[in-house]
């Protein structure tokens, strides 16, 4: 099958536009309104989920069978662990919330239940399962960020200018970009019955991404 990626994102369209279009939390994010508390709290578990995508990509360079495949997935890695990360803590210095409090901060049902998801299928299913469980992820962040950019009105300062801008970065997208293009590969290579695992993998890592944007949005702390 050609184009696997947006296949799987057209078979769960609605679901795919609540976690990226519709979700109160994206959008105010892109107009401005959402709450510094709110944001916060995203920060915060925002960081354990990255702790843990960290190792799940570790995993996926260790089930590599080639240089390449290999070199791939600990770019991405890099790209996750070194900047996204990064950016992380110097987001959390700059809107008040102290390195104390970030690595002191315990994961709540929505973030421990979507890193177990993805931690389990790295270490028990193949590379190309772990591939599909990181994509809703990495190109749903990917789509906001692109989408919120177009129609940026907020002051260069705020965190909501700043967390669109970082997502919008060529190097964000270029990691992006490669993960659905590995997808679409493995789409030319697998039968019905592993067709239909896969697509269960995306559904369940796009309601787990609406599940972390639904605990941030009704947090009140």
């Amino acid at each position: 099958m050609d184009n696997f990626s947006f296949f799987l994102k057209e078979q769960y369209l609605d679901l795919w536009h609540i976690a990226n279009n519709d979700h109160p939390f994206v959008k105010g994010l892109g107009d401005g309104s959402l709450p510094l508390n709110k944001f916060q709290y995203y920060l915060k578990q925002d960081y354990i989920f990255l702790f843990y995508y960290c190792k799940v990509l570790a995993l996926a360079s260790a089930k590599s069978d080639t240089e390449t495949m290999m070199s791939k997935w600990v770019k991405l890695l890099n790209e996750t662990l070194n900047s996204e990360m990064d950016l992380h803590r110097n987001f959390c210095k700059d809107f008040g919330i102290s390195e104390y409090e970030l690595e002191n901060t315990k994961a709540d049902l929505a973030t421990d239940k979507y890193t177990k998801f993805l931690l389990q299928c790295a270490q028990k299913n193949s590379i190309e399962q772990i591939a599909v469980s990181l994509l809703p992820c990495q190109w749903g962040y990917g789509e906001i960020g692109k989408k919120l950019s177009k129609n940026l009105n907020l002051s260069p300062k705020s965190f909501h200018y700043k967390w669109i801008e970082s997502y919008n970065s060529k190097e964000y997208q270029e990691v992006t970009d490669w993960l659905k293009i590995f997808v679409d590969d493995i789409g030319k290579k697998i039968n019905q019955n592993q067709e239909s695992l896969l697509s269960d993998i995306f559904k369940s890592g796009i309601e787990y991404e609406i599940k972390f944007w639904d605990s941030a949005w009704n947090s009140s702390n």
